[in-house]
C-alpha cells in the first residue's frame, strides 16, 4: 500500500492524551466534557454512537437530569471550535458520527498501517512489512486519551492496547525472522517495562538479547519475570518460556536464527511429516459487528492461561463468527497451526460428525498420513494426544452437538487452546470458560446493517424497524441485508412493510438456503419429542416473558417439574433469561413457535390454554385481595384452585406480580377472546381495572373494558356485561369523557336495575353522580349519589359506601357546603382506614382538607394531610398523591410556612404530568393560586390557562370556572385590566351556570 497524508483543516489526535490541530495552532476544547465527547466519538470513528452511549462516557453510571441536553450542547460547541466541525460530527439518528479519515485522526492513520503491513506480509515482503508495522506503532505518543478515565472510555482503550501489543510482538517477530537486530532490545523493552506479566513479550526480548550476545541478560529477564509472576500471581512461567530458558542455557542451535516461537520437541514417531504451519481456518468476516465486551472477556481469559472456551447461543446468533474472529486475532499465538473442524451438530441433511471422523479430518490436517491413522477410537484419540503435545496449536470445534461428541477432541497440552461453538450449553466440559451470546443491540444491529449496505442515512426509520424485527438476531441481519443487496429495486421500507405482519417474518427471512427458520428447525428436531411437545405449548403463551408458574400451568406440571423442562430449553438456547426466575423467547424463535401450533394434539392445546387462563384470573383474584380487600364479589363461578398458583401473602409481593405479569395479563385477554374463552376474556379485566387504576394507565384501563364489554356481550352473560361497563365508563372518566363515561354508566345501571342487582345499581349510580359532579351539575350529582350511599349501607358494601361518601364531599365542597364535606369525607377515612384502602383514604383525606380550607381552617387541613407519605410509592394512585400534595402545599402556604410550601410544589411538579386528565387540571388551578400568592404571575398565567384548555376539552366546568378567575386575578395583579375582565366576566358566567355561591368563587 502506498500511504499518501492527506490536507485537511483540522489534525486530531487519540494515541496519547487529546490533541486537536488546526495547521500549527492547537484547539483548545474547553474542559473534560468536551474531550470526553469528542474522545469517544472518534475512538468509534465513523460509527454511529447513541447520546446514552456519550452520556455514560461522561458521567458513568449517575448522570445528572440534564445528561442528554449537555451532550447535544457539548457537541454543538465542538462543532463551532473545530474547523469543519459540522461535517466532521454529524448528527446520525440518535446519536452522532464522527467522519474521519486517515489523514486527520491518527487511530485511523494507525489502522490503514496495520492493514498495509498485513497486505505486505502476505504478499512475502516482511521487510516492507516490518516498516508499515513501525510506522504505525511510532503514532502512540502514550496511553490512549491520556488523562481521561472513565469506564466506558476504558473498555474500548483496552482493545486498542491488545491491538498495538499484538501489532509490536508482530513487529518483533518480523525483525527476528530477517535478521534486523539493532536496537531491538531496547524497543521491546519499553514494552515489557510498561506491560512486565505479558510472558510473549518477555519471550521476544529474551530472544533478542541472546542473538546479540547478550547471554546473561537473556537469563536474567527469566530470573526476573519468574520472581514477578510468584509475587503478583502465585504462577510459574509458561511451558514455552521455561523452554526457550532451558534452550539459552544449552545454547542451543535452534536459537540462533529461527524466529522467536515456542521451540519443539521431537514429535511421535507416528507423526507428521515435516511440512508448513497449517491453517484452515475460514476468513474472519470484513464487516463482523459487536460483541466487543465478550471479545475482549474471551482474549483475557486465553491470555490468563484458559485453554478451553466454550461459546454457545440459539442459532443464527454469530456464534461461528465470533469464534473465528477470536481465532484470527490471536492465530499468531500459535504458531504450529490454526485448525477449523466443522462438526455437522446441527446441519440439515448430515448427521453429527462422529469423534472417530473428526479425529481423522484433524489427524489429516496435520499431515499425519492416512496409513498411521488407526482405526479405534481410543488408539486415534491417543494419536491426537500424542502428536498434538509439544505443540502450540489453536483448534476450532465448530457447531458441535454436545459434551460426548467433542470430549475425544480436547487437547491435553496447556499451550494450545480450543474454541467450540454450539446451541447447547455444554456444562458437562471441565475448565471451560463458557461465554453465551444473545440478540445484538440496537446499536451494533443499526452498524451491521450500514456496514453491509452501505452509509445510507436515507431512512434511519425504516432501518431502526428492521433491526427490530430481526431481533438483533445477526442471521437475519444478514438475511435481510443480503435481500436487499440483491434486489437493488427494493427498499428498506419496502422489505420492512413486506415483514410487517407475524406471519409473514419468517417467510421473508429468507435467501437461497439460508433461512432463519430452517435455523430454528434443526435445534427443534433435535429435542426429545416431550421438549418439542413443551416448546409447541410455549408458544401459545401470551407473555413477552413469563414465570415457572404460568409455565406449569401451561405444560400441565407442577413447578418443579415445569422448570426443569425451562432450565433445558434454555440450555438448547431456545429459552433466554435476562432476569432471575423469568423466562422469554427471543421474538422470531416465539414466531417460529406460533407457527407449530396445531401440530401437536388439538385437545391437548385447547386443555393448555384454558389452564392458562385459569392460573392468570385465580392468580389475579389472589393479589386484587390483598390490595384491594374491600372489593365487592359478584357471583361470578370461576375456576378451582390449581397448583400452579405461585405464594403471594403482602401487598408488595402483589403488586410486584402485577407489575411482572400485567403485559401477559392484558395478551391473556386478548387470547382468551380469540379462542373463545368468554368468561376469562370478560372477567380478567375487571381484575386488570383495579391494577390500571392504582397506576394511572388509564388508556389501557379503557381498551382492556372495551375487550370485557365485547366478550360479555358474546357471552350473552348480563352480570359480566354489567361489571364490565361499569368499568369501562370509570376509565372513560378518567380520561375526562364525561359524555362517553354517562352513556355506558346509563346502560351498566339498566342492566343492575332489570336483574335486580342491587350492588350493580349502587355502583352504576355512585359513578354516575361522580360524573355530574364533573359536569358542574351538583344537585343531580348528590341525588344520585344519595341513592347510592342508601343502598351501599344497606349492602354493607363498606368500600363502595366510602368512594361514594368521597364524591359527595367534592360535590359539596364545590358548592360551598364545607361542613357537610367535612362530615361525609371525615366517615369515608374512617371506612377506609377499617378496610386498610390506604389510596381512598388519602382522596378522602383530601376532600377533608379543602373542607377545612374552605371554613378558614387551613391549619386543620394541615394537620389532616401532615402524616402521609409524599411520593407516589407503588400503593397510590400518582394523580391522588399529586391533588393531596397540591392541597398541602396551599395549606401551608396560608400558614405562612413557606419553607415547606415551596417544597410539596416541586413534590407535585413531579407528579403532575402523570396525575390524569381531570385531576391534573384541578392540581394546575391549585398550583395556579400558589404562584400567584408568591407574586410569580407569569407562572399562575401560565397554569389557570393550560388548566382551562384541558377541563375545557372535558367540559369539566367547575375548573374551566376555577382558571378564569385565576387568569382574572393573575391578569389584574399585571396590570392588564382588559385579560382580567373578559376573564372575570366568562368565570362568573360558568360559576352562575353550575350553581357555586358567590364567596366560593373567587381566589383570595
Amino acid at each position: 500500500m502506498e500511504y499518501v497524508e492527506e490536507r485537511q483543516a483540522v489534525r486530531l489526535n487519540v494515541l496519547g492524551a487529546l490533541e486537536c490541530w488546526a495547521g500549527e495552532r492547537r484547539i483548545l476544547l474547553g474542559g473534560a466534557k468536551a474531550e470526553r465527547v469528542l474522545g469517544y466519538l472518534l475512538l468509534s470513528h465513523n460509527r454511529s454512537v447513541p447520546v446514552a452511549r456519550l452520556v455514560e462516557a461522561v458521567w458513568g453510571a449517575e448522570p445528572p437530569s440534564t445528561a442528554a441536553h449537555q451532550i447535544r450542547k457539548t457537541i454543538s460547541t465542538l462543532r463551532r471550535l473545530l474547523p469543519g466541525g459540522a461535517e466532521l460530527l454529524r448528527t446520525d439518528g440518535a446519536g452522532y458520527r464522527a467522519v474521519v479519515s486517515a489523514g486527520r485522526l491518527d487511530l485511523r492513520e494507525f489502522e490503514e498501517l496495520l492493514r498495509a503491513a498485513s497486505e505486505a506480509q502476505a504478499t512475502g515482503r516482511p521487510k516492507d512489512a516490518g516498516a508499515w508495522l513501525r510506522a504505525a506503532l511510532d503514532l502512540w505518543r502514550g496511553p490512549v486519551l491520556d488523562g481521561l478515565d472513565g469506564e466506558v472510555i476504558d473498555v474500548a482503550a483496552n482493545v486498542l492496547v491488545e491491538t498495538r501489543l499484538a501489532a509490536v510482538e508482530h513487529y518483533a517477530r518480523l525483525r527476528l525472522e530477517i535478521g534486523q537486530l539493532d536496537g531491538l532490545a531496547p524497543y521491546l523493552r519499553q514494552y515489557v517495562d510498561a506491560h512486565p506479566l505479558r510472558e510473549s513479550l518477555r519471550e521476544l526480548l529474551m530472544t533478542a538479547l541472546y542473538r546479540t550476545g547478550r547471554h546473561a541478560d537473556a537469563l536474567e529477564e527469566y530470573v526476573l519475570v519468574r520472581q514477578l509472576l510468584a509475587e503478583e500471581l502465585g504462577a510459574d512461567p509458561s511451558p514455552q518460556l521455561a523452554r526457550l530458558h532451558e534452550a539459552i542455557l544449552r545454547q542451543s542451535p535452534e536459537l540462533s536464527g529461527a524466529p522467536a516461537a515456542p521451540l519443539l520437541e521431537p514429535a511421535a514417531p507416528a507423526g507428521p511429516d515435516p511440512d508448513p504451519v497449517r491453517c484452515t481456518l475460514p476468513y474472519d468476516l470484513p464487516d463482523f459487528t459487536g460483541r466487543q465486551d465478550t471479545v475482549r472477556r474471551i482474549l483475557t481469559a486465553l491470555g490468563n492461561g484458559r485453554r478451553i472456551i466454550t461459546i454457545d447461543g440459539m442459532g443464527g446468533s454469530g456464534k461461528t463468527a465470533l469464534a473465528v474472529h477470536v481465532a484470527s486475532r490471536i492465530a499468531e499465538r500459535y504458531p504450529d497451526g490454526q485448525l477449523f473442524l466443522d462438526l455437522l451438530g446441527f446441519t440439515p441433511g448430515h448427521a453429527p460428525l462422529h469423534p472417530l471422523e473428526a479425529l481423522d479430518h484433524l489427524l489429516r490436517s496435520l499431515g499425519v498420513p492416512s496409513d498411521r491413522i488407526p482405526e479405534g477410537l481410543p488408539e486415534r484419540r491417543a494419536l491426537w494426544r500424542s502428536v498434538t503435545a509439544n505443540r502450540r496449536l489453536l483448534v476450532v470445534l465448530d457447531n458441535v452437538r454436545d459434551s460426548a461428541q467433542v470430549q475425544p477432541l480436547l487437547l491435553g497440552t496447556e499451550d494450545s487452546a480450543t474454541i467450540i461453538t454450539s446451541r447447547t450449553r455444554l456444562v458437562e466440559i471441565d475448565g471451560a470458560e463458557w461465554y453465551s451470546v444473545g440478540s445484538l443491540s440496537m446499536e451494533d444491529s443499526m452498524e451491521l446493517l450500514c456496514r453491509v449496505l452501505g452509509d445510507d442515512h436515507d431512512d434511519v426509520e425504516a432501518r431502526t424497524l428492521l433491526a427490530s424485527m430481526c431481533g438483533g438476531l445477526p442471521l437475519a441481519l444478514r438475511i435481510a441485508s443480503a435481500r436487499l443487496r440483491n434486489r437493488p429495486q427494493w427498499t428498506v421500507r419496502y422489505l420492512v412493510d413486506r415483514m410487517r405482519s407475524e406471519a409473514r417474518t419468517l417467510t421473508e427471512l429468507r435467501v437461497g438456503e439460508r433461512s432463519v427458520a430452517a435455523s430454528l428447525q434443526l435445534s427443534y428436531r433435535a429435542m426429545s419429542d416431550t421438549h418439542r411437545a413443551a416448546f409447541r405449548l410455549l408458544g401459545w403463551h401470551p407473555g413477552a416473558d413469563f414465570d415457572v408458574h404460568s409455565a406449569a400451568a401451561l405444560l400441565g406440571t407442577d413447578v418443579q417439574a415445569a422448570e426443569a423442562l425451562l432450565e433445558e430449553l434454555l440450555d438448547v438456547n431456545l429459552l433466554e433469561q435476562h432476569t432471575l426466575g423469568r423466562y422469554t423467547l427471543h421474538d422470531l424463535v416465539r414466531w417460529f413457535a406460533r407457527d407449530l401450533r396445531g401440530n401437536g394434539s388439538a385437545d391437548r392445546e385447547e386443555d393448555s390454554v384454558q389452564r392458562l387462563l385459569d392460573h392468570y384470573l385465580l392468580t389475579l383474584e389472589r393479589a386484587c385481595d390483598l390490595l384491594f380487600p374491600g372489593r365487592t364479589r359478584h357471583p361470578v363461578e370461576l375456576p378451582e384452585e390449581c397448583a400452579s398458583l405461585p405464594d403471594l401473602d403482602s401487598e408488595r409481593e402483589a403488586l410486584r406480580w402485577l407489575d411482572d405479569e400485567y403485559p401477559a395479563l392484558r395478551d391473556a385477554a386478548q387470547l382468551a377472546f380469540d379462542v373463545g374463552l368468554d368468561l376469562h376474556a370478560a372477567y380478567l379485566p375487571r381484575g386488570m381495572a383495579f391494577y390500571l387504576n392504582l397506576r394511572g394507565w388509564w388508556t389501557e384501563f379503557r381498551d382492556v373494558e372495551m375487550l370485557a364489554v365485547r366478550a360479555a356481550r358474546r357471552l350473552d352473560d348480563p352480570l359480566l356485561l354489567r361489571i364490565s361497563l361499569t368499568n369501562l365508563g370509570l376509565a372513560l372518566w378518567k380520561l375526562g369523557d364525561l359524555r362517553g363515561c354517562l352513556t355506558q354508566l346509563d346502560e351498566a345501571l339498566a342492566l343492575a336495575e332489570q336483574m335486580g342487582e342491587p350492588h350493580g345499581v349502587a355502583a352504576a349510580l355512585g359513578r354516575i353522580g361522580m360524573c355530574y359532579s364533573s359536569l358542574g351539575q351538583y344537585e343531580e350529582a348528590l341525588k344520585r349519589l344519595d341513592r347510592a350511599l342508601s343502598l351501599n349501607r344497606r349492602l354493607d358494601s363498606r368500600r363502595e359506601e366510602a368512594e361514594t361518601l368521597a364524591n359527595a364531599a367534592s360535590a359539596l365542597n364545590c358548592l360551598g357546603r364545607h361542613a357537610e364535606a367535612a362530615e361525609a369525607a371525615l366517615r369515608a377515612v374512617r371506612l377506609d382506614r377499617s378496610l386498610g384502602e390506604r389510596d381512598h383514604e388519602i382522596y378522602a383525606l383530601t376532600e377533608l382538607a379543602v373542607a377545612h380550607l374552605g371554613m378558614g381552617r387551613p391549619d386543620l387541613a394541615v394537620d389532616r394531610l401532615a402524616d402521609l407519605g409524599g411520593e407516589s410509592d407503588g400503593l397510590r394512585q400518582p394523580g391522588t398523591v399529586g391533588l393531596m400534595l397540591a392541597y398541602r402545599a396551599e395549606a401551608y402556604q396560608r400558614l405562612g410556612r413557606t419553607t415547606e410550601a415551596d417544597a410539596c410544589t416541586v413534590r407535585v411538579l413531579k407528579l403532575v404530568e402523570v396525575s390524569g386528565a381531570i385531576r391534573r387540571a384541578e392540581i394546575e388551578n391549585v398550583l395556579g393560586r400558589i404562584y400567584r400568592r408568591r407574586h410569580d404571575h407569569a407562572a399562575a398565567l401560565r397554569l389557570h390557562r393550560s388548566a382551562y384548555r384541558r377541563s375545557a376539552a372535558m367540559d369539566l366546568r367547575v375548573e374551566m370556572a376555577r382558571a378564569q378567575a385565576g387568569v382574572a386575578a393573575a391578569a389584574d395583579a399585571v396590570g392588564d385590566t382588559v385579560t382580567a375582565a373578559a376573564a372575570r366576566e366568562a368565570a362568573r358566567d360558568l360559576f352562575d351556570g353550575i350553581g357555586v355561591p358567590e364567596d366560593c368563587r373567587w381566589p383570595d
